[in-house]
């Protein structure tokens, strides 16, 4: 989403300078638009796993004190 904002942002930029910015910025706007997007879907993965792993340690918790409270 952030590299489709990028590539819009530098296109307005590119038209408004005029000459060579009018390739460049849209390609600069999209690069790092592109590496924001990866930057928060890395960051986004990286808290979904660590509370995966979290809910895995608490569900086998409470399966163990009810395997203790049914001996």
């Amino acid at each position: 989403m952030l590299c489709c904002l990028g590539l819009v942002a530098g296109f307005a930029v590119g038209s408004a300078l005029g000459g060579p910015w009018a390739l460049i910025a849209p390609v600069a706007g999209l690069g790092l638009g592109l590496i924001g997007d990866l930057a928060l879907i890395k960051h986004g993965l990286h808290g979904i796993h660590k509370n995966a792993e979290q809910w895995i340690r608490t569900r086998q918790s409470e399966l163990r004190r009810e395997e203790l409270k049914e001996v």
